[in-house]
């Protein structure tokens, strides 16, 4: 028998003799803000914060079309001071020397492609590296080094 079939992921626990239940795993368990799925691949729980903080970005452009118009200093202000805390809240559990998980860092990256173009008004077919670079933005991975490397010190 190989090694994955020990523990299929939709194995249930009968408990008959308390009262005729049946217990069944979740796919995905929340706790204190985190998702953890069973291979801990963290997916789930950077495309739920990602679609947080996209839908955070709107508001904030529905907020600006109503009132005056922000200057993009105060943009930026605005995506590093909210939008990037709630983008990287527990980064440290996935976030680690030798980790590959590109698939969360894609997120982060077009999180932050999208706030750059909210914060210089440029086109979408404008490259991502350039518009950041123009809007003040640390790329998101050296970005993630160097909260890692604080956090250890």
């Amino acid at each position: 028998m190989p090694s994955h079939d020990r523990h299929p992921l939709n194995s249930s626990i009968n408990l008959s003799f308390v009262g005729d239940s049946v217990i069944s795993p979740k796919p995905i368990l929340c706790y204190l803000g985190f998702y953890f799925d069973y291979k801990l691949n963290f997916h789930y729980y950077t495309y739920f914060y990602a679609t947080k903080c996209l839908s955070t970005l709107n508001a904030m452009k529905m907020l600006e079309n109503s009132l005056h118009r922000l200057l993009p200093i105060q943009k930026c202000l605005l995506y590093r001071t909210y939008i990037l805390l709630i983008t990287l809240y527990g980064f440290q559990l996935w976030f680690f020397k030798s980790a590959p998980f590109f698939k969360n860092i894609s997120e982060l990256k077009r999180i932050q492609w999208r706030a750059a173009l909210w914060i210089t008004g440029a086109f979408q077919t404008s490259l991502s590296e350039g518009i950041e670079a123009i809007a003040g933005l640390i790329p998101i991975t050296i970005y993630l080094c160097k909260l890692n490397s604080r956090h250890y010190l």
